[in-house]
């Protein structure tokens, strides 16, 4: 059941919904530390993303089940006027949020990472993919990927050290104990350097719906 709106979010999803014709009630707000931050269905950001004229094609599916850690995986792929292939994973975890089924929320993570990785993001015109296009197609991909992984592994960590699975240590340096026992825990690794795109997906999920940690203490290490 949707949590009723402020008169800020409400103004939100009226502006999208009138703007890119959508269904204004399957508009949610799902980050608490962003509040008037819209969330949309895949089946909503295929919609603008294809009268927009900008890609070939567009397709979203289900991917697979990672039943260890009771999350679902859907894939989307875009392909841009240029002929450019982006391929994005989307994870949830089954039961993640009330508002939303695990597999509507997977899609709609996959379909919005896709379509920013290719440039375009309606709830985010900022977001620019900074490739070098006059290079082969092979390179170009390459240069996607490596951009990509590099994003996310920036994500993890960042995401990692709000969590306090990466603590400051008083001489300089990091303690990342924490950080590979829930690796070691959770795919039998201590590093997250060799994960591939879904196994990334995952693990953001992962660290995402783990509290903060507020640890005063570190607060005024460099």
């Amino acid at each position: 059941m949707n949590k009723a709106r402020s008169i800020q979010q409400q103004a939100v999803a009226d502006r999208l919904a009138q703007q890119f014709d959508i269904d204004a009630e399957r508009i949610l707000f799902l980050n608490e530390e962003k509040p008037e931050e819209p969330w949309l269905p895949a089946e909503s950001l295929l919609t603008i993303a294809r009268r927009s004229g900008n890609f070939q094609t567009i397709d979203e599916s289900f991917d697979q089940y990672i039943e260890p850690l009771s999350q679902v995986v859907h894939r989307a792929t875009v392909i841009d006027r240029e002929g450019m292939t982006y391929t994005r994973s989307g994870v949830a975890t089954i039961n993640e949020r009330e508002e939303v089924d695990a597999h509507a929320l997977a899609a709609g993570r996959a379909v919005g990472a896709a379509l920013t990785a290719a440039g375009f993001n309606p709830l985010r015109p900022g977001a620019v993919v900074s490739l070098d296009l006059a290079l082969p197609g092979g390179d170009v991909r390459q240069a996607d990927e490596a951009q990509s992984r590099n994003a996310d592994l920036r994500r993890i960590h960042a995401i990692a050290e709000r969590k306090g699975l990466i603590l400051p240590l008083p001489g300089g340096g990091w303690d990342r104990a924490g950080y590979r026992r829930l690796l070691m825990e959770k795919f039998g690794v201590n590093t997250a350097a060799m994960f591939d795109a879904t196994q990334r997906a995952s693990f953001i999920n992962i660290l995402d719906q783990m509290p903060d940690a507020f640890a005063d203490e570190f607060a005024n290490v460099a």
